[in-house]
């Protein structure tokens, strides 16, 4: 599921945040990043990244920020952003909150955008979808109340397979 919303900022007039489930990112870093490039998205929340550990990656026009499972684990979930580099200066600061949660806070021209980037668990797995949204509402209570905030990623709510134009990426 992809999807788009649009946010003044000073330099460009609008930001293009873009959510684009790759099921598993190993590999596909370069052709993620071209296809953001091509779609003009300054910032890209990609679920279910199936990674290993936490941290940065310098890509050739973006940031990537990842956070995943430790290595002793099965990466089964998984949760990234990517930032066109040229933002990299509003970049105020990022938490990993967990394998599922990634929060980034962004300067804008007026204030803040907290992104909490998110994979919840899959339909069926009640306990851990439970753990998922209590910690994700904990996060959105200490964002700060003047913060723009904007929740975006796979909720893993079933709708249907019905294509929808001019939506960001395509089926890995």
């Amino acid at each position: 599921m992809t999807t788009k919303v649009r946010k003044r900022t000073k330099n460009s007039g609008f930001m293009k945040i873009g959510v684009g489930n790759v099921r598993g990112l190993y590999g596909k870093e370069k052709l993620l990043q071209e296809e953001s490039k091509k779609a003009n998205v300054d910032i890209a929340v990609i679920p279910e990244t199936k990674k290993k550990l936490k941290g940065s990656q310098e890509l050739e026009d973006y940031i990537l920020l990842y956070s995943g499972v430790p290595t002793n684990k099965r990466a089964a979930a998984g949760i990234a952003t990517m930032i066109k580099a040229k933002y990299r200066k509003r970049i105020h600061s990022y938490m990993f909150v967990s394998e599922r949660i990634l929060q980034l806070r962004y300067k804008l021209q007026r204030g803040y955008l907290t992104l909490s980037a998110v994979y919840a668990p899959e339909e069926g797995k009640t306990e851990q979808t439970e753990e998922f949204y209590k910690t994700l509402q904990d996060q959105i209570d200490k964002i700060n109340k003047n913060d723009y905030i904007i929740v975006a990623g796979d909720c893993n709510a079933r709708v249907a397979k019905i294509p929808i134009d001019g939506i960001f990426g395509h089926k890995w």
